[in-house]
């Protein structure tokens, strides 16, 4: 078998194993229907970056947690399973090479408080402005949500080539005991006019991928040790 033969079946079987582990990883993870009457269309931070009502790419992931998994001081204080589980998504392991690529190409602005270590990402409880390694940033809160634009440098305020909006959410069900934490992202182009989709069919997939990798990342940290 020649060299280049044996790169390529050793390439392609490597990429066969890490998607089998990824799969294996995230087979608890399902998908739910996200349709036009979800408020995240309705929001004003949406309709002001979409005014053209632009086509948009949507999916929501969402995974339920036994709350005897669950870290006793977060399940009874939701901001602050909230704030933990969106502070892991971006610390996680899911998120460090994209982080790390970030710190690369754009340097963190000394006038402007940004998190881009991992300490930093777990510790904050991401209110309003909350600027994320200089590309997502926090604009709206509740107690058991955080909203997030992203899709660009968070130095563009105004109207994006690509836009995004990644809404997590960590909720207690006291009911069936258990805790749903939900991953749901938004991405449209919001300067100009198109009739077109923000993104091919097979970067679609590999972005639901990725969804689902930064969810179970998160959830990750807030399981008891």
């Amino acid at each position: 078998m020649s060299v280049a033969r044996k790169l390529l079946v050793s390439a392609a079987l490597t990429g066969s194993i890490g998607t089998a582990v990824i799969y294996y990883n995230i087979w608890d993870i399902h998908v739910i229907p996200l349709t036009a009457t979800d408020p995240i269309f309705t929001s004003t931070d949406y309709k002001r970056s979409n005014p053209n009502n632009n086509p948009t790419i949507q999916d929501l992931h969402v995974i339920r947690v036994p709350l005897s998994q669950i870290d006793s001081g977060l399940a009874n204080d939701p901001e602050r399973l909230s704030a933990r589980y969106c502070g892991a998504v971006w610390a996680g392991a899911a998120f460090a090479p994209q982080r790390l690529l970030h710190t690369w190409l754009g340097q963190p602005n000394p006038t402007k408080a940004q998190l881009w270590s991992s300490s930093e990402l777990l510790q904050s409880d991401y209110q309003v402005g909350t600027d994320i390694a200089a590309s997502f940033e926090v604009v709206s809160r509740t107690t058991d949500s955080v909203l997030i634009r992203g899709g660009d440098s968070t130095s563009n305020r105004g109207l994006r080539p690509l836009d995004a909006f990644i809404e997590v959410t960590a909720r207690v069900d006291k009911e069936n005991n258990v805790a749903v934490f939900g991953f749901k992202s938004l991405f449209f182009q919001g300067l100009g006019m198109t009739n077109k989709l923000p993104m091919p069919g097979p970067a679609v997939w590999l972005h639901e991928l990725y969804a689902k990798m930064l969810l179970k990342s998160g959830v990750r940290y807030v399981l008891k040790q």
